[in-house]
């Protein structure tokens, strides 16, 4: 459906259901939404959602480490609108963290248990704690690697991009002489 009309439909629902809940919703191309909540209603949406819009598939869970230094998770979900709709439509759900340094977001796995692979993932590769999830074992680094050390961070270099950046700092320092 090219005009448009379903998906914003769907923001229009979201907004009259949760109000000032929905700190952001765009349609960012066709079958694709993207809204923005705080910590903890990504909760209630996701009720709704498999309530309403027999949200049947959680496709991912995006941790973000974004320029301006707010860690942040993006649920992805399909959604299929109860207004005829052949095709699914996936909804890009953010949630920001309150601190950088210390992420925490509540576990959505009590909603949907399928996140709990999505929330450990997330948690190993970016440091977030999701307060409820059963079990935030390693997932995917080995259990030796460093606590505290995330590598898809943008903090995190690894141990050779930081050899390269000391020669690359010494051969300027030695130019600049």
């Amino acid at each position: 459906m090219s005009d448009l009309k379903r998906e914003q439909k769907v923001i229009d629902t979201l907004k009259s259901k949760f109000g000032d809940k929905i700190l952001e919703a765009e349609i960012q191309n066709p079958r694709r939404i993207h809204a923005k909540v705080a910590d903890p209603d990504q909760r209630e949406i996701f009720a709704f959602a498999m309530e309403e819009w027999n949200a049947w598939h959680m496709i991912a869970i995006s941790g973000v480490d974004t320029p301006d230094g707010v860690i942040a998770c993006v649920y992805h979900f399909d959604i299929i609108p109860p207004h005829g709709a052949e095709t699914a439509v996936t909804l890009n759900l953010r949630v920001d963290c309150a601190d950088h340094d210390k992420p925490v977001l509540t576990s959505v796995s009590s909603v949907i248990p399928g996140a709990q692979f999505f929330e450990r993932e997330t948690h190993d590769l970016m440091g977030i704690v999701f307060e409820g999830h059963p079990g935030l074992d390693r997932l995917v680094l080995p259990e030796d690697f460093p606590e505290n050390v995330h590598p898809l961070r943008k903090d995190f270099l690894l141990e050779i991009q930081k050899e390269e950046a000391a020669k690359t700092a010494a051969k300027k320092a030695k130019a600049k002489k």
